[in-house]
């Protein structure tokens, strides 16, 4: 069975977020093994001077147990996406971009020799080819014009693809600018969900 990893920052009450990953779970229970990720109750560490330096310049020629132990979190949140076939990340927009969280997680995830290397010619190349994954994306404001500009999308899609994943991405937009029009807003993120549950199990 197909493994997916669903990442979920959904802080806020009522939040919309947890709506669509509901949505996705439900439809997807029983077709695939999921693993559930909590940003909110299990948050990355964020890449400061000790865990930082360790990741960069330790481990040599292997880490002590309790570097080991320093960064359990760090190593866990990188295997959860080796061992993902799908990957599932929804997150509301804050401020035109990713929610502090969600930006450690990425940074988390995204490191040399794990899911993606320097090649001989000095290029990148990820190694998460196998992969795919749907990025599940709320925002109070429209920003669905190309007008628009936000850099939520643009910045989760292209670290994904960095380390070889290709995405898509599922969008609430709207739904504090326009109140009236929630339920649909929320309705059709609903259906396309269901689209990709289809095409994916």
């Amino acid at each position: 069975m197909k493994k997916t990893l669903v990442v979920s920052y959904a802080p806020r009450k009522g939040s919309y977020t947890k709506q669509l990953v509901d949505e996705f779970i439900k439809l997807a229970d029983g077709k695939t093994e999921i693993t559930f990720l909590d940003l909110v109750a299990s948050p990355p560490d964020l890449l400061l001077g000790d865990n930082l330096n360790l990741i960069l310049y330790g481990g040599q020629p292997e880490y002590t147990d309790e570097e080991k132990k320093r960064l359990s979190n760090h190593f866990q949140l990188i295997q959860h996406v080796l061992d993902a076939d799908h990957i599932v990340l929804a997150s509301p927009m804050y401020n035109f971009s990713l929610p502090a969280t969600v930006k450690a997680w990425v940074d988390t995830i995204v490191v040399t020799d794990k899911t993606f290397e320097i090649t001989e010619d000095g290029s990148f190349k990820g190694l998460c080819e196998e992969k795919k994954a749907l990025i599940l994306a709320v925002a109070g404001g429209d920003y669905s014009e190309e007008t628009t500009h936000e850099y939520f999308s643009p910045t989760i899609k292209r670290n994904f693809e960095f380390i070889g994943i290709p995405s898509e991405q599922i969008s609430a937009f709207g739904v504090a600018q326009y109140p009236e029009k929630v339920d649909t807003i929320i309705s059709n993120a609903k259906a396309e969900i269901s689209k990709v549950v289809g095409q994916w199990y």
